[in-house]
């Protein structure tokens, strides 16, 4: 067995195992695991933690159309136009390589329930390892990872799509949208051999911010469709409390790439650390915590009077 091999069975023997864990201890020791701290549930201040009680509290009944990869395209295109779609070559429940022949190349192939599974087809491409190795995504529980509640109602099946870059993989822009405003946009650049990434305001200004990959230091062009990027951004999130929107942007046009609820799992480590008190202060979610409405219900009932008048 390959190492690769060993390390997917591992990693499918570790998730059977921890399916066994209640989703609020699950939950919190995957935080600690990354923090080295367990998450304020009852009280959540850090947006990280919101994150977190965001994954735990009641689902958004939308959420499995609208992370499913293939599903997601309807939303988008009666949003915003057929346009903004990067056409669909294929989808299905099992992909063969007699099917991998005949996409046109080079191509995407994605799972469509889950994220970093991916795989670049071009003329050199072994269809018959690739088609196996897609297949088996199908049996990865992804949503068990991190809790992600929404990713396991999704109908698991395999996209493909044209290649939209060049020679590089093409830049990626994530707009964070919270409570209907852009709070800032995420740029990933080469995402798929020397990953960078930085952060912009919606007027396209540097933020002294850094998460999880380096941070070039020269700046980046602003993208030329920016304003319609972000009016598109806007509609896609209308009426959710948090939603992440990837797009990009090319010279015919921006096009849409995937939603999140949650980026990073919510597991969100920011560079300087006080940026996770920042936008979590700046986020009112949960409005009130029902722990805390009850502590507050009770000092109230118990609270001293002063003599009637």
């Amino acid at each position: 067995m390959s190492g690769n091999s060993l390390r997917w069975a591992a990693k499918l023997a570790y998730l059977e195992l921890f399916r066994r864990v209640p989703d609020r201890l699950a939950v919190s020791f995957d935080y600690f695991r990354v923090f080295g701290r367990f998450p304020n549930l009852a009280n959540p201040q850090l947006f990280s933690e919101k994150m977190q009680r965001f994954k735990l509290d009641v689902p958004d009944i939308r959420a499995p159309e609208l992370v499913d990869k293939v599903e997601v395209k309807k939303y988008v295109a009666s949003a915003l136009g057929d346009r903004w779609l990067i056409p669909t070559l294929w989808h299905g429940e099992k992909v063969t390589e007699e099917v991998l022949r005949e996409v046109p190349k080079p191509a995407v192939m994605k799972a469509n329930h889950s994220s970093a599974q991916i795989i670049f087809l071009n003329a050199n491409s072994n269809l018959r390892e690739a088609a196996r190795t897609a297949n088996g995504w199908r049996g990865y529980d992804h949503h068990m990872v991190h809790r992600e509640r929404a990713y396991g109602n999704v109908k698991r099946q395999i996209l493909i799509e044209p290649f939209i870059g060049d020679q590089e993989s093409p830049d990626d822009y994530k707009f964070w949208v919270v409570d209907g405003d852009v709070r800032f946009i995420q740029l990933d650049h080469a995402r798929f051999r020397k990953h960078t990434r930085q952060f912009y305001t919606d007027e396209w200004k540097r933020l002294d911010l850094k998460m999880n990959y380096p941070a070039t230091p020269e700046l980046a062009p602003k993208p030329p469709h920016l304003d319609e990027m972000l009016e598109a951004a806007k509609t896609l999130a209308k009426g959710f409390r948090f939603l992440r929107v990837d797009l990009y942007d090319t010279a015919a046009g921006p096009l849409f790439g995937e939603l999140t609820f949650t980026p990073e799992a919510g597991l969100c480590r920011f560079e300087p650390a006080a940026f996770d008190r920042e936008l979590g202060e700046s986020w009112s979610y949960p409005a009130r915590s029902s722990e805390v409405e009850q502590l507050k219900s009770l000092a109230d009932a118990f609270k001293l009077r002063g003599p009637s008048k």
